[in-house]
């Protein structure tokens, strides 16, 4: 179930800027579901890398629609064009078809002001990245859309299980929703028992056995290696946990944004394993590791994330 932020009738020109691109990608999709009947025959998609194409596209975009209102044409990734068909868009841009919506699209982008610089005025609508308290809401809506409610724990949970993912979200409150039936509501149980488990292995497995401090943790991190995680997710991973343990166990916070229950229930239980120092350490190890790997000095990043830990946990 898709919530869209274009209404009918269809203006002659959007900008699509964002890193969400799942979002975008469902926006263009609401698109071509206003044309109707008609979409499929009127509706076109090109990537800025056919250069080739420009003559195609702007004969498109000055072609009435066949037995429909409305044509749609759809350049992705338009900040990849060339500089002469950037001008050629300004100038169909300047007087644009009535009759035909021409929507850019620039994913993966944050900021659209260098695009922009030189066209005439056009529709822009964002697509940030979810994040925090937005990824909460948004979990919100995209469960209302489907039929049903989901209180903000459940919610956390989901986005904390998912990694603020969109594309994963998304389909997991399709699977809760049909998982919950009659039921008017998705709550932290549901997102336990049918996103948490069925993502233990191996991510969850793995943070798991390391704040348990279990002696299979360098198993564990192998699994995520075949799994084919790249290194840096799984860094990203670690640092958030550790922080996570960190507020919770050393500085006795309660009820952090984005933490749902569940997990500080179980970071709660962890409180005889680690203390500041050793969550101190944890953290600075892993983020020599990390350095390594950005600066291209590791030569062997899951290896020097195996040391980082056992060093840490299993000192000599």
């Amino acid at each position: 179930m898709k919530v869209s932020r274009l209404k009918d009738p269809l203006k002659s020109a959007y900008l699509f800027v964002g890193e969400e691109v799942f979002l975008i990608e469902e926006e263009l999709q609401a698109a071509r579901s206003l044309l109707g009947d008609g979409a499929s025959m009127n509706s076109s998609s090109f990537q800025a890398q056919e250069a080739h194409r420009m003559d195609e596209i702007i004969g498109l975009c000055n072609t009435m629609p066949f037995l429909a209102d409305r044509r749609l044409v759809v350049v992705r990734n338009a900040h990849k064009l060339p500089a002469g068909d950037v001008e050629r868009l300004k100038g169909y841009l300047a007087d644009p078809c009535p009759s035909t919506t021409l929507i850019l699209t620039l994913e993966g982008v944050k900021d659209e002001k260098k695009f922009l610089k030189g066209l005439p005025p056009l529709e822009v609508v964002r697509f940030d990245a979810l994040k925090g308290k937005d990824t909460i809401d948004w979990i919100v809506s995209r469960a209302r859309a489907c039929g049903k409610g989901i209180d903000r724990a459940a919610a956390s949970l989901l986005a904390d299980a998912t990694a603020g993912n969109a594309w994963f979200i998304a389909s997991e409150i399709e699977k809760l929703s049909l998982y919950v039936g009659d039921r008017p509501a998705i709550d932290s149980k549901d997102v336990e028992h049918l996103v948490m488990r069925s993502l233990e292995p191996p991510v969850f497995a793995f943070l798991d056995s390391l704040f348990d401090r279990k002696k299979d943790v360098a198993i564990r991190l192998c699994e995520l290696e075949w799994s084919g995680m790249t290194e840096l997710e799984v860094i990203s991973r670690i640092e958030k946990n550790i922080t996570q343990h960190y507020q919770v166990l050393v500085e006795n916070r309660k009820n952090l944004q984005g933490l749902s229950p569940y997990v500080e229930k179980k970071i709660l239980g962890r409180r005889s394993l680690w203390n500041a120092q050793q969550l101190s350490a944890l953290l600075g190890e892993i983020r020599k590791v990390e350095h390594g790997i950005k600066s291209g000095r590791s030569l062997h990043p899951y290896a020097a994330v195996h040391e980082a830990i056992m060093g840490v946990m299993f000192p000599a």
